[in-house]
């Protein structure tokens, strides 16, 4: 994992003559990590930035948004297992087939985890701004690209089979 393309502004917070930052195993300050604790860092002040955004929604609004984010969130996982079972357990005689179905799936898969992040904080940030709720773009992706790995998979399966 690399480090983001930007400085991590460690927030409004600083730390006191009492509690001065301590450093990590390589020496540094919390403020010049390096690598996954700098990413977690990053994240952290987004979810806090987005905190500090509009007034407080209703926090049966908040859940359902998460439970919303945790249900595409399974359906990706699902797709990347799919996509895992199809590259071990599909038989064809050409053994390279099998990656034409599962590598769709698998990227199908991680690209609904990341646009179910984004898809979140934009109806986290439009509750809290009390605006609107856009419609999400990610169940026409999601059944387009279902669609297309299918219909792939059937021809795919009908030319193994007039092959052999």
């Amino acid at each position: 994992m690399s480090d983001p393309p930007f400085e991590v502004d460690p927030g409004p917070v600083q730390p006191s003559a009492a509690h001065p930052p301590v450093p990590d195993s390589g020496g540094k300050s919390a403020e010049h990590r390096r690598g996954p604790a700098r990413w977690l860092a990053w994240l952290t002040r987004i979810e806090r930035d987005l905190a500090q955004i509009g007034t407080e929604p209703d926090p049966r609004n908040t859940f359902a948004n998460e439970r919303t984010f945790l249900a595409w969130n399974r359906t990706a996982l699902a797709l990347i297992a799919a996509g895992l079972a199809a590259a071990q357990f599909l038989n064809f005689n050409l053994h390279g087939l099998r990656l034409i179905i599962a590598v769709p799936l698998i990227v199908l898969g991680g690209a609904l985890a990341l646009a179910s992040y984004s898809h979140w904080q934009d109806s986290e940030r439009a509750m809290r701004l009390r605006r609107p709720l856009r419609y999400s773009w990610m169940p026409l992706v999601l059944t387009g690209g279902i669609v297309v790995i299918a219909l792939g998979g059937a021809i795919l399966a009908v030319v193994d089979r007039l092959l052999q």
